[in-house]
């Protein structure tokens, strides 16, 4: 498994082109978020939602295949290594390609991902008052609760036993949050490579992980600890602004990483 997470290291550093779609989205859609939270007209604000859903499938299906491509470019040979500087660059020709065969599959993916999640969560969510109390705490004061202060000060109102319970609900809906990340990882590869039926993609990703359990499950587990790391690492940076534009740096080079490390292991593996 090592080498595959060196090898995906160095792809991702040799095609950096790939994080330009996702820097380019992710502007688009926090203007076009923040336009639709100003919009007083309710009309207005779902026609801005709906747009930016859109918006959001299109760049997966884009990029998601252009990762396919940069992962299929790393194995070819060139005759010189600005031969395939130039073919790296060139890859982004592969992201609109991608939006126009995969836009429908890609969608109905996602509508089944997050539907998926939603129902689990529901069911966990009764499943567990069998086991634990209900937490009795004011929902929206800790939502509204935006910084560390803010919440701390949240959490200074709680009893001992609020806080205990809150984090056994923590601790059991993220165990549930973890399986269902694990049992879905390699659904959009398969999406992308097998079939553009998300039914069948997600049957050929069950099979995928159960194959090659022992790979998968470490994958996730490094995937996470990275993930950790990285998000200690913003939180320090955000002290300054400086400081804080090379954390999102960072940040986008860290979701493309993920990307193409689970499009390396499926191509490699399937």
């Amino acid at each position: 498994m090592s080498n595959y997470i060196k090898q995906a290291f160095n792809i991702t550093k040799e095609n950096i082109i790939l994080a330009q779609p996702l820097v380019i989205y992710l502007v688009i859609i926090s203007i076009t978020m923040a336009s639709a939270a100003t919009q007083s007209n309710q009309t207005a604000f779902y026609i801005f939602f709906g747009a930016n859903m859109l918006l959001s499938t299109a760049f997966f299906a884009g990029w998601m295949f252009m990762t396919r491509k940069t992962v299929e470019h790393s194995k070819k040979e060139f005759k010189n290594q600005e031969e395939k500087n130039l073919a790296s660059i060139k890859l982004i020709n592969e992201f609109f390609p991608g939006v126009g065969e995969y836009f429908l599959s890609i969608t109905a993916s996602i509508l089944l991902y997050v539907g998926a999640y939603m129902i689990i969560l529901y069911l966990g969510y009764k499943l567990g008052l069998h086991f634990f109390d209900k937490p009795t705490i004011d929902w929206a004061k800790m939502l509204a609760a935006q910084t560390p202060e803010q919440m701390q000060k949240f959490v200074n109102t709680l009893t001992l036993s609020q806080i205990k319970l809150l984090n056994i609900w923590f601790l059991y809906i993220g165990g549930i949050s973890i399986l269902y990340t694990y049992l879905t990882m390699f659904l959009f590869p398969a999406v992308i490579y097998d079939s553009k039926n998300p039914f069948v993609a997600f049957w050929i990703n069950l099979k995928f992980l159960f194959k090659n359990f022992t790979g998968t499950l470490g994958i996730l587990i490094f995937l996470a600890a990275l993930n950790m790391f990285i998000s200690i690492l913003s939180a320090i940076l955000s002290i300054n602004v400086i400081l804080s534009i090379i954390g999102l740096v960072i940040t986008f080079y860290f979701m493309t990483y993920c990307l193409v490390l689970i499009f390396l292991y499926y191509d490699e593996k399937r």
